[in-house]
């Protein structure tokens, strides 16, 4: 029979490997060399886990006229895009090349997110839907609210992809009680 904390243990498991991860990372630059051109860049990425990946990146950079090789590394969940695992690698390079051209001082801090929350799934409302305020985002155009026919309402203006193009719909909500709004019309 298994006892209670081991109970606890193997229902928690499951739940952190399901996880989604990803890098942030934030770069710091004092120093008076600057990077114009990179160049040959060759991304390779290897699973280190049954959970995580790490990218390697190899490229030169140009600085001062001069060519630079580097490579730089980042790990991070299977469930991390490989462009966005191989990006904190640049980043994590590019630092390695300023601060060996120049010597100042440059600080590269790259942090682990992981979250079990569901991802945000973004609604895209039809003509009649009742939602919450908050639900659309305000028309940057006609920011506004209006009154028509003794009911408050405003303009929206919602982002949809359709067959590989970003489409700006917009419309109109108006009020329906004290919480929800009703999508009165949407083209």
């Amino acid at each position: 029979m298994l006892r209670p904390t081991a109970l606890i243990l193997a229902l928690a498991i499951p739940a952190t490997a399901q996880a989604d991860c990803y890098v942030r990372s934030a770069m710091t630059n004092q120093t008076s060399v600057k990077i114009t051109s990179i160049a040959d860049v060759q991304p390779m990425v290897v699973p280190i886990s049954p959970t995580q990946n790490k990218c390697i990146v190899t490229f030169r950079a140009q600085v001062d006229g001069s060519w630079i090789t580097a490579e730089g590394e980042s790990v991070g969940s299977r469930g991390l895009s490989e462009a966005d695992l191989c990006r904190g690698a640049m980043d994590q390079g590019r630092a390695q090349i300023l601060s060996r051209a120049d010597g100042g001082h440059m600080t590269v801090e790259q942090n682990m997110v992981c979250s079990d929350r569901p991802a945000i799934r973004v609604r895209i409302v039809q003509r009649g839907d009742m939602v919450k305020e908050s639900a659309v985002r305000p028309h940057p155009n006609f920011p506004n609210r209006f009154t028509y026919r003794g009911t408050e309402c405003r303009w929206f203006q919602e982002p949809e992809i359709q067959h590989g193009d970003l489409l700006r719909r917009q419309g109109i909500i108006c009020r329906s009680n004290a919480q929800d709004w009703q999508v009165i019309d949407k083209w």
